[in-house]
């Protein structure tokens, strides 16, 4: 999908939110700010996304806050550490408040409850009909909703206050009905129109449901805060003198000096300038084994040193390191909406209204028909309070945070809820092949000495030329020696993309050697045909190679004093997954193409090695965006790749997947990063959308149905009013744990995420 350059964008923190009809009167208020572009405000997550036509200051955010205050709400703006604080987000204190509100009105109440199942029994049927007993349980159902539901009656008076219908206007009409109906029963002396234990009931399963209901989002987000957990308190800072001192990791700045220790995270993305050591980065790249990283190498924030010692200057703050960058992604992939929500809002914005018309309708329905006053009020109490709205808000936002967070934890960072949803219907992934299926960096994939020369001897001579070169074959050369010893070298000379020689001196004397290609070698006055398999062997030539060219790599010659010594065929190696994320696609039903600008050989041995049919090789930038926009037009389609490049056709595709190491350009074009360099993830990427849109839609479908068939239930068969709200708590939070249950799926198709990921957060937690 093609993306506009991103907007300057603010996030506020919203509280007061308690249906997910709240959702549409926050976007209208934040709507009518001068100089609001789009606005995504999350039920699940109590967070509000407002991107600016213009710049995003001080001035814009107070605004936004004002005018969700005027609407009744409460707001904050979203500070870059406010993860980190131990009181971020008000709700994670409320339960035990909420708790203790709960259990004092239910005490209050079941005096209520009790004397209205005891009335069943003719012995106690004074509790029925005794004025003293009916203003008794009047008092004490008064006490308890004063109790258990004052916020309730709060948020209603301000939604009535602002013409605004929303969840708890619902149930306070339900429960003010009950009341109201008990006072007339007692002024009328009609003891069947007393529902007092109804109210109370009401009250005590939305404050249950309620709590449940926040306990099991608080739990969808634990993950995502665990990221931002990852990033410590306090970093070991260096002072001028060399001292250290441990400072608040906001006042660490790019420039600073750090200490980094073994057994404890990497505080901020950091240059090491002395020192080395080993890091565990599995969380971020998913490597399985600590990385050796020294003087030069960059380290990254959130990860952790598993061993060694080593000064880094700072180069990034933590609010711009690896992981609160990761952290960032995944937010604002949750604070975006996918198709599915925006018909989910729609829904939510008429929903109260229309039950309160049907409550309307079937009271004065029943009251035609009915011979009594009490089953026209229980059945319009019943459509009040069986009605869901919470499970309208509370479907697609619960099943984004949980699949943008398990993406997030495996490295795989979601642009936004369209690209999660938009990749479960991929039928076809392009992969560029370089950088992408293969390393992307020569390196010898074999080694034959020639002529009676040792290997050992073969590497040393090819080693003392190739240091003294920054050409990529040499490098490749260099890296492989395993540990060859160094020779030293005088006439140097490199003849630019041809080769190498020197003057060679080892035990044996001085030599005369050449490294580079055939043709080099044979302008040099070698004869090197017999080794390479374009002249006949004899006896003596020994076992000729199978011709390089046909695996689409290069050949490399070393010739000692006049005669070849060895012969090195260097080529980028596939990346170690690359194989088995072909495997898994096409496991899943999802096609497999290579569009590559190398040329045919290498493309061909690649697509060969992986088994795939498909492959187009000697492509231009055009030419592949031309492809990928032809398959495009009939089918959804996914992208794979890490260089500029490749840039036009991720725009192009259905769906683009940056490489992590790839070029930045590639990233802004994409819809899903990879951080790493792991194909394998492709394969996960399209496991967690499908994953994450079956529940998507399954919520959904859970919400709206239940709606459209309990609410003619509750309007036309006898379901008491206590029974309809707790029908109604269920159904809320049926659709947080079938979003919940996402974790248990993923972990089922693809495994679980690096295990550092909770060890790290459950330690940096406790620091």
């Amino acid at each position: 999908m093609e993306h506009a350059k991103p907007s300057p964008s603010v996030t506020l923190d919203i509280k007061g939110m308690r249906c997910a009809g709240c959702v549409g009167s926050v976007e209208k208020a934040l709507r009518g700010v001068d100089g609001v572009g789009d606005v995504a405000v999350n039920f699940a997550t109590e967070t509000a996304r407002v991107t600016s036509e213009n710049t995003a200051d001080d001035a814009l955010t107070a605004k936004l806050v004002d005018a969700v205050e005027k609407a009744g709400y409460h707001a904050a703006a979203r500070r870059s550490n406010d993860h980190q604080s131990s009181d971020h987000h008000d709700h994670d204190h409320q339960p035990s408040g909420g708790v203790t509100r709960l259990v004092i009105a239910a005490a209050i109440g079941a005096p209520v409850i009790a004397a209205h199942w005891l009335s069943l029994a003719s012995s106690f049927h004074w509790l029925h009909t005794s004025l003293a007993a009916q203003v008794t349980q009047l008092a004490l159902t008064l006490a308890a909703l004063a109790v258990g539901a004052g916020p309730m009656f709060v948020g209603a008076l301000k939604a009535l206050a602002r013409f605004r219908a929303d969840m708890d206007l619902l149930v306070t009409l339900g429960v003010t009905s009950a009341v109201i109906s008990g006072v007339v029963g007692i002024l009328t002396r009609e003891p069947g129109l007393i529902l007092f234990d109804a109210a109370v009931m009401i009250m005590l399963f939305v404050g249950l449901g309620r709590l449940l209901e926040s306990r099991a989002r608080r739990q969808a987000t634990d993950a995502l805060k665990s990221l931002y957990r990852r990033v410590p308190r306090e970093a070991t800072v260096i002072d001028e003198s060399g001292d250290t001192h441990a400072t608040p990791i906001d006042a660490v700045r790019a420039g600073h000096r750090l200490r980094l220790v073994a057994h404890q995270p990497v505080p901020v993305d950091a240059e090491i300038v002395s020192g080395r050591v080993s890091v565990d980065e599995s969380m971020l790249t998913g490597e399985s084994m600590p990385v050796e990283h020294g003087v030069g190498d960059h380290v990254m924030g959130g990860t952790r040193v598993v061993d060694g010692l080593a000064d880094a200057t700072v180069i990034h703050a933590a609010a711009e390191s690896a992981v609160a960058r990761l952290a960032k992604l995944v937010e604002d992939a949750q604070a975006s909406k996918p198709a599915a929500q925006r018909l989910a809002d729609r829904v939510a914005s008429v929903f109260v209204p229309i039950v309160i018309a049907i409550a309307v309708f079937t009271f004065a329905g029943w009251r035609l028909v009915a011979d009594d006053a009490l089953t026209p009020t229980l059945r319009a109490l019943a459509v009040l309070v069986v009605a869901c709205p919470c499970a309208l808000g509370l479907a697609i936002p619960t099943a984004v945070m949980v699949g943008t967070t398990l993406a997030g934890e495996r490295g795989i960072l979601v642009r936004d809820a369209n690209a999660l949803e938009a990749a479960a219907s991929v039928e076809t992934i392009f992969f560029d092949k370089t950088g992408t299926l293969t390393r992307g960096e020569p390196s010898v994939t074999r080694m034959r000495p020639l002529n009676g020369v040792s290997e050992s001897d073969a590497w040393a001579l090819a080693i003392a030329l190739a240091k003294n070169s920054e050409h990529p074959l040499s490098r490749a050369i260099v890296a492989a020696a395993n540990g060859a010893p160094s020779l030293d070298v005088s006439e140097f000379t490199a003849a630019p993309g041809a080769g190498l020689s020197g003057a060679v001196t080892d035990s044996k004397g001085r030599h005369n050697v050449l490294l580079g290609s055939r043709k080099w070698l044979t302008q040099n006055g070698l004869d090197i045909a017999a080794f390479d398999g374009t002249r006949p062997k004899s006896a003596a030539d020994g076992e000729p190679f199978e011709p390089m060219a046909d695996r689409g790599g290069s050949r490399v010659w070393l010739a000692v004093d006049q005669r070849p010594a060895a012969l090195f065929e260097i080529g980028d190696p596939l990346r170690d997954d690359a194989s088995d994320a072909i495997r898994a696609l096409h496991e899943m039903g999802v096609a497999s193409e290579i569009i590559s600008g190398d040329r045919e050989p290498a493309v061909r041995a690649v697509a060969d090695a992986l088994e795939m049919n498909n492959y187009n090789a000697e492509l231009t930038p055009d030419d592949k965006l031309e492809r990928v926009r032809a398959r495009t037009t009939n089918q959804k389609t996914a992208m794979v790749g890490d260089g500029v490049n490749d840039a036009p056709a991720l725009a192009a595709a259905t769906v683009g997947i940056a490489i992590g190491t790839g070029a930045d350009v590639a990233r802004e074009a994409a819809d899903i990063s990879l951080v790493g360099a792991s194909p394998g993830r492709v394969a996960d990427v399209i496991a967690i959308s499908r994953a994450s849109a079956r529940v998507m839609w399954q919520n959904l479908a859970w919400a709206l149905g239940y709606n459209v068939i309990m609410l003619p239930v509750a309007a036309f068969t006898p379901i008491p009013p206590a029974a309809a709200t707790a029908a109604m708590m269920f159904s809320s939070i049926s659709v947080v744990l079938n979003s919940l249950r996402l974790r248990r799926v993923v972990r089922k198709q693809i495994g679980d995420a690096p295990a550092s990921t909770s060890a790290s957060a459950t330690d940096s937690s406790s620091e």
